[in-house]
């Protein structure tokens, strides 16, 4: 299949003007409300046609792991330094909320953005940014370890079916890892075995850093689902438990860590750029690097959003609420 085809959309001035002027509309509401953002979802038809007509494509077609948006109004200059704590504990800048907006825009051309209650306090925009006391950690507010490339929250069966990545500011241009998997390098074994729903998915530590209850636990199922021919994935390399007594079960894994990271591509994000990832079929991940909390650090902001927000109703608080409890 070759390497992984980000595909891209850039933006034209009057396009860029065209968002300014709708975020600026919408100022006002709050993001984390859920019948703001289901007006905001409705307002999301007027973003200029060509910007919808690709998202729906990258949405529909599954032609490409990813897409990746170019040139959005981001006023990075106007948005202070680059956040050291949660975004619950500080005020935003309305340069700010207007980033969010966009994000949340044109997310809302793709499904419907959600959080967790146990994710950074719950907001449904997330602050990937470094803060000390998780300098050596693997989260996305680490710095000094790499994240490997994974699946987004594969544990758990309401995760996102997509994961848009906005950058704020990339200075220092850290790499974001895109791949995804070429099953035409997998064996009909490996993809019998790999398809058995007998793995067992571990939450990652980002879930345990509020300290809160209750926590969440592990997940069985499937690495491979879907098209037998071309099968979606689910995987964390670093977070999944193999069953024990099944002949040729790690050479399966192996072959399918080959058949991915034959793929794999470091994909520098730069202000006003909007990442999309397929979380049933792009693998992510992010390079090391050395935070100076000088307020000029990398910073992206992070959205989930999904396809059907009702398979997590029994997990959230009401029909309106966007955020999964457990």
């Amino acid at each position: 299949m070759g390497a992984p085809a980000v595909a891209e959309y850039v933006l034209s001035s009057s396009e860029v003007e065209r968002i300014r002027s709708l975020t600026r509309s919408l100022e006002g509401g709050s993001i984390d409300d859920g019948r703001f953002l289901a007006r905001t979802a409705v307002r999301a038809d007027e973003l200029p046609r060509g910007l919808r007509t690709f998202l729906e494509d990258f949405r529909v077609t599954e032609s490409s792991p990813a897409c990746r948006v170019r040139g959005l109004p981001v006023e990075a200059e106007r948005m202070g330094p680059t956040p050291v704590v949660s975004s619950r504990q500080r005020v935003k800048a309305a340069s700010e909320t207007r980033a969010e907006l966009v994000a949340v825009l044109l997310s809302s051309c793709l499904g419907d953005v959600f959080g967790w209650r146990l994710q950074h306090d719950g907001s449904l925009i997330h602050d990937l940014a470094p803060r000390l006391e998780h300098e050596d950690t693997g989260l996305g507010t680490g710095s000094r370890q790499a994240i490997n490339w994974h699946t987004e929250d594969a544990f758990h069966p309401c995760r996102a079916d997509h994961v848009g990545l906005l950058c704020v500011r990339n200075p220092a241009e850290v790499p974001t890892t895109v791949g995804f998997l070429d099953s035409s390098l997998l064996s009909d074994r490996d993809r019998q075995l790999l398809a058995q729903p007998v793995f067992t998915f571990r939450p990652d530590p980002s879930y345990f850093v509020s300290g809160a209850e209750p926590l969440p636990g592990p997940d069985r199922g499937s690495i491979l689902f879907g098209d037998p021919a071309d099968p979606y994935l689910r995987f964390d390399q670093d977070y999944i438990d193999l069953p024990a007594g099944v002949e040729g079960i790690g050479d399966a894994i192996e072959s399918l860590r080959r058949a991915i990271e034959v793929n794999l591509i470091d994909l520098p994000l730069h202000s006003g750029d909007l990442l999309f990832l397929d979380n049933r079929r792009a693998v992510h991940g992010r390079a090391s690097f050395e935070a100076t909390y000088a307020g000029t650090d990398r910073w992206l902001k992070r959205v989930n959003i999904t396809l059907d927000l009702k398979r997590s109703r029994h997990l959230r608080g009401s029909a309106i609420d966007r955020v999964i409890r457990v």
